[in-house]
C-alpha cells in the first residue's frame, strides 16, 4: 500500500507539472491562482450536493467537461445528433486484503439496508456517474448503464417483432441503488472531484501502524514486497541488458514462489531462505555472463546472439568449458568458438 501510496502521489504531482507547464504563457487572474494548491488536480468538496439547483450551476452543467473520447459511434438516447462520450474518471481505490475484510465485516454488521453500507458501496460509482454527467450534459442513465455496464442494457423483441433495447430487471426495481446514487449525482468532471484515494493519509496510516509493531512484525509485513521488488529489479537489470529471455524461466521460477509464500495459510511465514537461494544464484549467473561476454570478445569478436548460445551451451555441461587458445584469449583477437568449447 505504502508503494502504491509513492507511485499515485508521483502520478499526480507530474499530472500538475503538465497542466500547469500547458499554461505558461496564458494569462491567469488571481483568484484562479489562489484557487490552486498543493493537492493537485483534485480538491475536497464538504458536501456533494452543494450548489444544487444553483441557476449558474445549471446553465454551466450544459458545458462538456472532463471527455476523454468517444463511445465508438454511440449517440445520445434523447439526443441522437449527440455522439456518447466516456468521461476521464479516477482510478479505482486500491484496497489490501485486511482492507476489503474489514470493509466486508462493517457491511455485514450494518446490514444491507444501511445507509452507510450504500455509501461504502457506491463512492466509486457516483464519482463516475457525476464524471459522466459532467462529460455528457444531456445523456440519461440509459446512456450511463450503456457505457458502463452494457450487460445491463438488453435487446429484447416486441410483440410486432420489432428489436429494441431496454435497461435490464436488476436496473429497475423499485428502489434500485444505481437509480439513487444517478438521482444524486451532479455534472462534476474528475479534475473538480474529491480526491477517492487519499494518497497522503493512507501513507501516514501505514507508517503510523508500522510504528505500532514489534520487529518481527515488520519483517513478516514487508519480506514478500522486498523480495517482489528485488526481483523486478533483477529483471528490469536483465531486460536491459537484452538477456530477458535468457533467464526469463529463472525469474518465473522466482514469482512463482514468492506468490505461494504470500499466500501461505500458515500463522508463521514459511522459510524464504530457498528462494533467498535461487535469487542469488540467478544474480551470480549474470555477473557469470557479463564476465563470459567479455572473454569473448564481445562487442568486437562475437555478437551477443552467439554468447548467448555458447553461454547456454556451457551451463548445460555443469558450467564448464575449456580455453583452447589462451594466446588469442590474452590478445581479445579471437572469435568466442576460436577460444572456448564446452567440455
Amino acid at each position: 500500500m505504502l508503494n502504491v501510496c509513492v507511485e499515485r502521489r508521483v502520478q499526480r504531482e507530474a499530472n500538475s507539472k503538465r497542466k500547469s507547464e500547458g499554461m505558461v504563457g496564458k494569462a491567469s487572474s488571481e483568484e484562479e491562482e489562489d484557487e490552486d494548491d498543493d493537492e493537485g488536480e483534485f480538491f475536497d468538496c464538504d458536501d456533494l450536493t452543494a450548489g444544487a439547483g444553483s441557476p449558474t450551476k445549471a446553465v454551466l452543467s450544459l458545458k462538456p467537461e472532463g471527455r476523454l473520447r468517444r463511445l465508438n459511434n454511440e449517440r445520445l438516447l434523447d439526443e441522437p445528433d449527440e455522439y456518447l462520450y466516456i468521461p476521464d474518471t479516477q482510478e479505482p481505490v486500491p484496497k489490501t486484503e485486511d482492507q476489503l475484510q474489514d470493509d466486508a465485516e462493517v457491511m455485514l454488521k450494518l446490514g444491507p439496508g444501511s445507509g452507510l453500507t450504500t455509501q461504502m458501496m457506491c463512492t466509486s460509482l457516483l464519482s463516475d456517474m457525476e464524471a459522466f454527467k459532467a462529460a455528457n450534459p444531456r445523456g440519461i442513465m440509459e446512456d450511463f448503464i450503456r457505457w458502463y455496464s452494457p450487460k445491463d442494457w438488453e435487446e429484447v423483441t416486441d410483440e410486432l417483432g420489432q428489436v429494441k433495447h431496454q435497461l435490464s430487471i436488476r436496473m429497475t426495481t423499485e428502489g434500485n441503488t444505481w437509480q439513487k446514487v444517478w438521482e444524486q449525482a451532479q455534472a462534476v468532471p474528475v479534475s473538480r472531484q474529491k480526491r477517492l484515494f487519499d494518497d497522503t493519509n493512507e501513507a501516514l496510516k501505514v507508517l503510523h501502524y508500522l510504528e505500532t509493531r514489534k520487529m518481527h512484525e515488520i519483517y513478516n509485513l514487508t519480506i514478500i514486497p522486498l523480495l517482489h521488488s528485488a526481483i523486478l529489479k533483477l529483471a528490469d537489470i536483465l531486460s536491459n541488458a537484452k538477456l530477458e529471455d535468457l533467464f526469463s524461466p529463472q525469474i518465473e521460477k522466482l514469482l512463482s514462489d514468492l506468490c505461494r509464500l504470500s499466500r501461505s495459510q500458515s500463522d508463521e511465514l514459511p522459510s524464504v531462505k530457498p528462494l533467498l537461494d535461487d535469487l542469488a544464484e540467478l544474480e551470480r549467473r549474470f555477473y557469470q555472463f557479463k564476465c563470459f561476454e567479455q572473454l569473448s570478445g564481445y562487442p568486437k569478436r562475437s555478437s551477443l546472439q552467439q554468447v548467448k548460445l555458447q553461454f547456454e551451451e556451457i551451463l548445460r555441461n555443469d558450467n564448464c568449458c575449456t580455453i583452447v587458445n589462451r594466446r588469442l584469449t590474452a590478445a581479445g583477437d579471437g572469435t568466442l568458438y576460436d577460444i572456448l568449447i564446452p567440455n
